[in-house]
């Protein structure tokens, strides 16, 4: 029991000791339903990507989309579509959100980030009809890295020896 503590200790130790993982491509996916207007209770959804290297956790910063597909009203819209650029926003180190406008479609429409946090996000679209414009909320949710899975995998595999090695030790 006390080997097995210490080998424990020892291997903290030294994934401690390893350098810190370096920044690298986030994937998002969002979806949202329009909640007024002359589109109320369509959806949208799609998913974007972004580089967070240079990402420093201090006040507002905006990192460039390098990624992007968004499905709406039956179109495929992606990062030529856009009228600006296409960007994240966070502010010190927290996401709040995609801002992202089409201006060549009917409607016109466009992904607003949040002011303190995502929840605050939404979709907004103008149609040439007086009165049809109206908004809609947006959900993001991270997709997970793949040496995330490994990890947790390599870790479930570790304690599943030591329990194995435990019961074939005290038989």
């Amino acid at each position: 029991m006390h080997k097995l503590i210490r080998s424990s200790v020892i291997a903290a130790l030294m994934l401690a000791a390893l350098p810190a993982a370096h920044a690298a491509t986030q994937h998002y996916l969002f979806s949202g339903t329009l909640e007024s207007g002359d589109y109320t209770g369509q959806s949208f959804s799609g998913s974007f990507s972004f580089d967070d290297a240079n990402l420093s956790g201090l006040d507002a910063e905006w990192l460039r989309v390098s990624n992007l597909s968004l499905s709406f009203l039956g179109k495929i819209f992606t990062l030529a579509d856009a009228a600006a650029a296409t960007e994240v926003s966070y502010y010190n180190g927290t996401f709040l959100g995609l801002a992202y406008t089409v201006e060549s479609s009917e409607p016109k429409f466009s992904l607003i980030a949040g002011t303190e946090k995502a929840s605050e996000a939404f979709f907004a679209y103008d149609t040439a009809v007086v009165g049809g414009s109206g908004t809609g909320s947006v959900i993001y949710a991270a997709v997970p890295e793949p040496e995330a899975y490994a990890m947790l995998l390599a870790g479930l595999g570790l304690l599943g020896l030591a329990a194995r090695r435990r019961r074939v030790l005290s038989a």
